[in-house]
């Protein structure tokens, strides 16, 4: 059995356990007078299993429906989101889930006003200063359909917001600086529909690489993707040798996607004023990619 089925399995136990936990208050008075009205449970299933494993302290999900009815839950972690059941008038219901997206992990979150037709509000997340993050957040929509006295488990599968970002450079001589600055980033990530906007932020230092051996590194910078509409991911590289000469590199790659990895990574002699980098695949199921493949420079 694969480890992703059993994460789904185990947080299927958790709920049920919540649930029971509940089950002698299933049929408290209703809240909403003589409405029908059912019970919602909320479980979280992480895209990626790896991330079942983070430490998560910062779990919202809001609640849109029936006659326009409009909840937020606020909760410390996927555990309380899932140890409690609330009671909803008959109806169908969207949901949305916003991980680790709170002010002091350096985002900002904001919604439009809360549409009458029971959808959810557009939603954008948006890193602050500097627009970059020490940690991974998540986000997810689902739907739900409450029946009269009876449980639903509103589901939601957990997605990464961030790219991750990593730099390479292999055979540095010694002595050399490199820094490295992005231009392209989008500003915000619209969490209903997961699209990056096509606004950008300015242009952003992600900061020096250091030593590792022969090679000089930045790694795991957790970044917005891609603006929406941008052909390439736009990245400079300023470099300064050991006798104090700059070489600035602009380089053109393949965009960058929400949730996914890449790495930049080349030789220190392939160095050039423009360099244009032609991605490939890091794995067979997962279209990040790493530039130990083809890179092209002008002539």
């Amino acid at each position: 059995m694969n480890a992703k089925i059993l994460t789904i399995l185990s947080v299927v136990m958790f709920i049920a356990a919540g649930c029971g936990k509940e089950h002698d208050h299933e049929f408290w008075d209703s809240e909403y007078g003589d409405v029908p009205v059912g019970y919602m449970a909320y479980q979280l299933i992480w895209d990626d299993h790896a991330d079942s494993l983070s430490k998560i302290d910062n779990v919202k999900i809001t609640v849109t429906g029936h006659d326009a009815l409009t909840k937020n839950y606020d909760f410390s972690s996927p555990q309380d989101a899932a140890n409690e059941i609330y009671q909803f008038p008959e109806g169908s219901y969207n949901l949305l889930v916003e991980i680790d997206m709170a002010e002091k992990d350096n985002f900002a979150v904001s919604q439009e006003a809360i549409p009458g037709d029971g959808s959810l509000p557009l939603t954008n997340s948006t890193l602050k200063t500097p627009p970059f993050a020490k940690r991974q957040a998540w986000f997810g929509v689902t739907s739900a359909t409450v029946k009269n006295n009876q449980i639903t488990i509103a589901q939601f599968t957990s997605k990464r917001l961030l790219s991750t970002f990593s730099v390479k450079i292999n055979g540095v001589p010694d002595g050399t600086t490199m820094s490295v600055d992005i231009f392209n980033m989008a500003q915000s990530v619209e969490l209903t529909t997961g699209r990056p906007s096509a606004d950008k932020c300015p242009a952003t230092t992600l900061g020096n690489l250091v030593k590792d051996g022969a090679a000089m590194v930045l790694t795991g910078n957790m970044i917005m993707p891609t603006a929406n509409g941008d052909q390439n991911s736009s990245i400079t590289l300023t470099t300064t040798t050991p006798d104090g000469e700059t070489l600035v590199s602009k380089i053109d790659a393949p965009i960058m996607e929400s949730g996914k990895s890449y790495v930049l990574e080349f030789d220190y002699e392939k160095l050039s004023p423009y360099i244009h980098i032609s991605g490939s695949d890091i794995n067979d199921w997962q279209q990040d990619w790493t530039t130990d493949g083809e890179i092209l420079l002008p002539d």
